[in-house]
């Protein structure tokens, strides 16, 4: 019989029970970002933006906080692979938080972007059977009775 073999991955902390179910693990690479904003005649303006780089279409979005996550185990079938690199998911993550800035404080002049924390991190889907079909649940967010 043959081993699959299994690699040790950061997973998004859910309220699920994931024991002993078929898990499907998509790749984000989360960032905290300080952003420090010139003002003449004033100290610089800083904030802290967390944004997450989804690795397979390479889409930033920001986010209100950096989940917490564990170490767990898993066979490497039920990994999708990343398709951007890590230079590209920061590059996305800056160029979000930049657009961002701008909007939110009309800042003019160009802002320095620090990267403070980053971390890459799957979220866990799982499979549910209902009455004819299997439907896919975010481990994260849950599933509605409307979508099954």
């Amino acid at each position: 019989m043959e081993e699959q073999s299994t690699e040790s991955i950061s997973l998004i902390q859910t309220p699920y029970d994931l024991e002993g179910r078929e898990l499907v693990c998509y790749p984000y690479l989360i960032t905290t970002l300080k952003i420090s904003m010139p003002r003449p005649f004033l100290k610089p303006r800083i904030v802290f933006t967390v944004v997450t780089t989804d690795l397979v279409k390479g889409i930033a979005a920001r986010a209100n906080m950096f989940p917490e996550a564990d170490k767990i185990h898993i066979q490497k079938s039920a990994l999708v692979p990343p398709v951007i690199s890590y230079e590209q998911a920061v590059s996305q993550a800056r160029k979000l938080a930049l657009k961002w800035i701008m909007y939110k404080f009309h800042v003019f002049r160009t802002p320095a972007i620090e990267i403070v924390q980053e971390q890459e991190s799957y979220k866990a889907f799982f499979f549910v059977e209902t009455e004819n079909k299997r439907a896919l649940v975010d481990s994260v967010k849950g599933l509605d009775r409307d979508d099954i």
